[in-house]
């Protein structure tokens, strides 16, 4: 059963009466993890597991199968390999970017927070609400989002990708000045913040890390400013080289809090294997992450398989590490944040020469921090591979590859390129009128694909 999402804003949070779907089925309006009247703590823990889900989810895994860092090897993830999807197949995380957890409920804690002047609390919200909002027209593209959480707005108009990329980046200054509030009522989350336990140091370097990131989203359209306010951004984001500031996930060994991936290959085994492209890049290089990602196969063997090939040639599963149910999985890291600032100032300099000048320090900091051996970068290539190595399993792969076409990916047999974004959810289209078709075939930030 899936909620409509026009119902939910339509009702605010949601208690409608309806057909199948509706929040009054009392398997969904009886949910513990969602009881209507949640104060902020509850509401915060249900917004970070949903950024959880969002990051870890079914969506990531079509982008590391489609970015040939995984491959699909059984049934529908097989499918996958050659980019067949179903017309709601990601219903699902288009739904709960606004519900469960979404912006409805982030805006709750902000409306409950600010009136008291508690802008600590209200900061991080902010920067969840950034986050998540951004991930989603990194996706779609034009989505709903000024008119989202107006309970008077019954089909909520999409808003441009420009328009919501300028709104988050808004919020996110938000964000990071009220997180820097000294105010007497400005209090910090407890333990209901399962990330950070109420750092606020380590959520503004956060949020200024996702600015730049977020920056960097619109640098094919825009160029040196973006590339510009990048770097500004990444400058004051996450500066802890040990890891200790880095946004990991939140996962035990408890079966409800275990690591989606571990959840994943445990329901669904040999439904995903280790890529063809990143094995052979890993093996060519010798680089000793090959083996923190994937285990070697039953013949002691690392191999990946190709988009659609299937479990021909035995191919590797994820790593013994990947796939414990308490690996934390790294979202917004400085290495993330060291590679912006190498792609950044690399293309501020001009590029050639003084651009690998430039950037070479940042590559240098970012393979350190990994205890790597040093790499000297000879283009912006190497840059980006570099990134897309890092980025193993995080969806932020995807919109890399969209801006640069690196690495040189082959798309699959039959296919001229790989997707560029998704198309509207048909749940959402049947219920929203402001939605009249599936959408271009990419989005603004992307206007001329690879």
């Amino acid at each position: 059963m899936r909620e409509r999402f026009m119902t939910v804003v339509a009702l605010g949070l949601g208690l409608a009466a309806g057909a199948c779907g509706s929040l009054t089925d009392p398997k969904l309006s009886d949910n513990p993890n969602r009881p209507v009247t949640a104060d902020r703590a509850n509401l915060l823990v249900s917004a970070l597991t949903n950024l959880t889900f969002q990051s870890e989810g079914h969506m990531t895994r079509t982008v590391c199968i489609w970015m040939q860092q995984c491959s699909g090897t059984n049934k529908q993830y097989l499918t996958l390999g050659i980019y067949g999807v179903g017309d709601d197949d990601y219903f699902v995380d288009w739904q709960d970017a606004y519900v469960r957890g979404g912006l409805l409920d982030l805006r709750r804690i902000q409306q409950t927070t600010r009136a008291k002047g508690d802008s600590g609390y209200a900061g991080v919200a902010l920067v969840i609400e950034a986050w998540l909002i951004g991930q989603t027209a990194d996706v779609w593209g034009d989505i709903p989002y000024s008119q989202a959480a107006d309970s008077t707005v019954t089909a909520p108009v999409l808003d441009p990708q420009q328009q919501v990329y300028n709104a988050i980046q808004a919020k996110l200054d938000t964000a990071i000045t009220f997180l820097g509030a000294t105010n007497a009522q400005s209090t910090a989350p407890g333990g209901e913040d399962i990330i950070f336990a109420g750092d606020v140091v380590k959520w503004k370097a956060v949020a200024n890390t996702l600015k730049a990131r977020f920056y960097l989203h619109t640098a094919e359209r825009l160029g040196l400013p973006a590339y510009q306010a990048a770097a500004t951004a990444a400058l004051k984001g996450i500066s802890d080289a040990t890891g200790g500031s880095d946004y990991h996930t939140f996962q035990t060994l408890a079966t409800t809090e275990a690591n989606l991936w571990n959840q994943f290959s445990i329901g669904w085994p040999q439904y995903l294997s280790a890529g063809k492209f990143l094995v052979d890049l890993l093996q060519g290089s010798g680089d000793p992450r090959l083996a923190e990602y994937f285990a070697p196969n039953s013949d002691g063997n690392f191999v990946g398989a190709a988009p659609n090939a299937g479990l021909a040639g035995n191919p590797s599963e994820l790593s013994t590490t990947r796939l414990a149910a308490d690996f934390p999985q790294p979202l917004v890291t400085f290495a993330e944040n060291q590679l912006i600032l190498a792609e950044a100032n690399y293309q501020i300099a001009g590029g050639g020469a003084p651009g690998l000048a430039a950037a070479q320090p940042f590559v240098t900091a970012e393979r350190t921090s990994l205890g790597l051996s040093p790499l000297t970068i000879a283009s912006l290539d190497d840059i980006m591979t570099e990134k897309y190595i890092v980025l193993f399993q995080n969806p932020e792969v995807w919109n890399d590859y969209k801006r640069t076409c690196v690495p040189a990916l082959t798309p699959a047999a039959g296919a001229s390129f790989i997707p560029a974004r998704l198309t509207y959810p048909l749940s959402e289209r049947n219920a929203n009128p402001s939605i009249s078709g599936v959408g271009p075939l990419r989005n603004w930030d992307d206007p001329t694909g690879c």
